[in-house]
């Protein structure tokens, strides 16, 4: 009897926490979203689940069970397109974008998890650039239009580079530019110096301009 009732246990919770993916009365959701999981080299997994009445992502590593994200009803078949999507692991953290909009062109945002318990770590801002290096993977995002982030997504730490003042202010009354985040380019790091180029205006009928704008990585790199 004593192990029957253990069986039943077993059995109930496995079925509490069986992975919920899938809808009786919307069945092209089995095609739109998909419920494979992403697993960590820690063991953590994060995955898609759905029902009739929303969608979610779930963060799990062994008896951490955390939904991170969720959309209503209205946004089921947007999954994956709006809201978050596209999960990368790093060393002690997991990094998503975030699409403010379903479609073209507003700049979506870059939000970082830890990966053991799945908790924010922060919301680093809109997505400038990232690193496709592997020895050193780090974001630049846009925190607000006087402050650019630089994260080493290894260590997970951020940070602040200061933007010449009014720089990006006068130069989208200036010119035909509605996101602040394209005026950035020619992003790259060479002997521990984090080079980026701001292109900007002083006036509509002024000529474009360049602001140098540098910073010394070599202790961010560090950790």
């Amino acid at each position: 009897m004593k192990y029957t009732l253990i069986l039943i246990l077993c059995f109930f919770l496995s079925f509490i926490d069986a992975q919920k993916c899938g809808c009786s009365k919307n069945l092209k959701l089995k095609n739109l979203i998909s419920c494979k999981p992403a697993q960590f080299q820690n063991g953590a997994k994060v995955f898609w689940e759905y029902d009739c009445n929303t969608s979610w992502i779930t963060f799990q590593n062994r008896n951490i069970k955390r939904k991170i994200f969720e959309l209503e009803k209205d946004f089921i078949e947007l999954s994956g397109r709006l809201g978050y999507r596209n999960w990368t692991e790093y060393k002690k953290s997991f990094l998503i974008e975030n699409s403010i909009v379903s479609g073209c062109c507003q700049p979506g945002e870059y939000i970082l998890y830890d990966k053991n318990n799945g908790r924010k770590i922060a919301d680093l801002g809109s997505i400038i650039f990232i690193s496709k290096y592997k020895n050193i993977p780090y974001t630049i995002t846009l925190k607000t239009n006087s402050k650019l982030l630089y994260t080493n997504l290894n260590s997970s730490k951020s940070y602040p580079i200061n933007i010449p003042k009014d720089k990006i202010e006068k130069t989208l009354k200036s010119a035909h530019e509605f996101y602040p985040e394209n005026l950035f380019e020619n992003i790259k790091i060479k002997n521990n110096i984090l080079y980026i180029q701001l292109r900007y205006k002083v006036s509509k009928k002024a000529h474009w301009k360049i602001e140098n704008i540098t910073m010394n990585v070599k202790n961010a790199n560090h950790y």
